[in-house]
Order: structure tokens, then sequence, then C-alpha cells
């Protein structure tokens, strides 16, 4: 399973916050009009509402924190992307949801640099898109959780993701109200 990668360098807590665990994965789907990744709920349902690296907030459709909720953070993370598209059409060249492999907003760090999944083929296969505050967009074409595995690992670098997560001190810390 491709979360195994991350699993291995990035503990998630005994008890996660608004795990998911046998949560409605259906409601989201219809919301969306596409299922999400599994790599995703299982790390919803193993992490739970947190910040990995004191830093990057993956959003949980399951969260009572408007916050860090999927389903709340999406529709203004997209009105978002859609003005700076307009403004400055080099800072986003790609799709938004709705349109044929378009942008789905997954997280944000604490510089608002915002994640999201390209979301052309199958959900398994979604690549991570890096819509950055201070950098250009970056496009890696490998699951959620691998990408994540990979920056923390150092495997393959952003210029989004600060260079401390290369080190053996990134960890997730649950998020409660």
């Amino acid at each position: 399973m491709v979360i195994d990668q991350l699993l291995k360098i990035l503990t998630p807590p005994n008890k996660p916050h608004e795990g998911g665990t046998g949560l409605d994965w259906g409601r989201i789907t219809n919301m969306f009009g596409k299922s999400l990744p599994g790599d995703y709920m299982k790390f919803i349902e193993l992490y739970g509402s947190g910040e990995i690296g004191n830093w990057l907030t993956v959003f949980n459709p399951f969260s009572a924190n408007q916050n860090i909720s999927l389903t709340a953070q999406f529709f203004y993370l997209l009105g978002s992307i859609s003005q700076l598209k307009e403004e400055f059409p080099e800072a986003c060249p790609f799709p938004l949801l709705f349109e044929p492999g378009g942008l789905l907003p997954w997280g944000i760090s604490i510089d608002g640099d915002i994640f999201c999944w390209l979301t052309s083929g199958a959900s398994g296969k979604w690549g991570v898109v890096i819509i950055g505050r201070h950098s250009d967009p970056e496009h890696f074409t490998m699951p959620l959780s691998q990408f994540l595995a990979e920056c923390i690992s150092g495997e393959i670098s952003s210029a989004a993701i600060p260079a401390e997560w290369n080190s053996s001190n990134v960890g997730f810390s649950v998020h409660e109200l």
C-alpha cells in the first residue's frame, strides 16, 4: 500500500482526533463528484486532524474545525486560486476542479502555500500540485502519501517545503478544538 512508505517515517498518533473511521466517505465523494484517493482516506483514518512538521495541515472532511475541514476550505481555496489565475495566469497554469483534470485543494502550509491534487486519471494516480505563495507552481506525479514521505525523507525537494523537513525531526501533531 502506498501509505506504508509514509508510515515508516511519520508516526501517526495513538488516538487520532477526528480519524474518520467508519464515517461516510460516500457523502464526501458525492460532494466532489470523484472518489478521493485511497491513501488520503487511510491518512485521515490513521492520523486524523493535525499538522505535519509544525507547518502543513492536511484538510480533514470530518473535522468540526472549519479552518481545517476539507469541505469548508475547498470552496474558499478554489475561489482564491480562481482569483489568482485571473490576475496572474502564470501562477496557476492548471484547470480547477469541475473542469477536466482540475485542482482539488487538500492542504495548506502556515506560509499560505496551497497543496492540491491534479485530478486527471484514476484517483489513486492523482499527482500533487503546490501553488506556492512565494514560489512558482510545482507539479509532482505521485500520490499524496508518497509525496509527503519523499519530502520528509529528502528524496525530493520543493521550493515551498522547508529545508528542515529532510531531517528525522518531522512529526505529526494533533489538532483539537
